[in-house]
């Protein structure tokens, strides 16, 4: 369990909601577990974790994988993770797929701390790559955090919940109409918006709880209110808001 004198002192606008999912998560891999995370685009899954791996440093070191990447580019960019400090003459020897994978489970850690290895973006597993997840996962090495695109189909949740077992499954939901509040009426005092109570009430109606949602119409309000840089149609709304001190869950 996570305990709650260690976790660092967050400002009202860090997050909402998640209180649950976040006990849930920490005491699963504090049992040895593994954790999948479900739920669609926009839950705030990856930030989640993040926020997770912020809470847990001191104990765990998180990676973050890109799983729509080939097993071959996992296997090289988890090498430059785990060992950054070597050279790239030095790390030739981990050109090939499979002498990365073997010493991937082979050499030694510099950083004593429990690896957690998050694979994000796991939309569907092809042969080679749940070969790769059961080959890390049978070295009994990393932790894994699996987060999972909401189409992956039936068969291939049930493969990887094989491969990665004992995992704890979190499914996460939309937010609470209660929390959607709270975020809006810290992010008017934060930011001086004098919005009333039923202004407030309005903007939670609108997102439906929805985390995505509440970025997009947190990221217009702002800017109507000329309290951020216009963000343009490809810009990253999230880091804009991060920049800002505003995160999301």
């Amino acid at each position: 369990m996570l305990s709650r004198k260690n976790e660092p002192k967050l400002t009202p606008m860090d997050f909402v909601g998640r209180e649950k999912e976040i006990e849930q998560i920490g005491e699963a891999l504090e049992e040895g577990k593994n954790v999948i995370i479900l739920g669609k685009y926009g839950m705030g899954r990856t930030r989640l974790i993040r926020h997770i791996s912020d809470m847990m440093q001191k104990q765990r070191r998180f990676l973050f994988l890109d799983f729509s990447e080939t097993p071959g580019k996992l296997c090289q960019e988890l090498v430059a993770k785990l060992w950054p400090q070597r050279e790239r003459r030095a790390r030739d020897e981990f050109s090939t797929y499979r002498s990365a994978r073997f010493r991937i489970i082979s050499l030694n850690l510099s950083d004593s701390r429990e690896h957690v290895l998050v694979l994000d973006n796991i939309a569907k597993l092809s042969a080679q790559k749940l070969d790769f997840i059961r080959y890390l996962a049978w070295a009994k090495r990393f932790q894994f955090v699996a987060i999972v695109e909401s189409f992956m189909s039936k068969d291939d949740l049930l493969r990887l919940r094989v491969q990665l077992f004992p995992a704890g499954v979190i499914m996460l939901q939309y937010l609470g109409k209660k929390d959607v509040c709270a975020f809006y009426q810290n992010l008017s005092e934060r930011y001086r918006l004098h919005w009333t109570a039923s202004h407030v009430k309005n903007l939670a109606e609108i997102t439906g709880g929805y985390p995505l949602r509440m970025q997009e119409i947190a990221v217009r309000e702002l800017e109507r209110k000329g309290r951020l840089p216009e963000v343009t149609g490809d810009a990253d709304d999230t880091g804009m808001l991060e920049k800002h001190g505003v995160r999301f869950l």
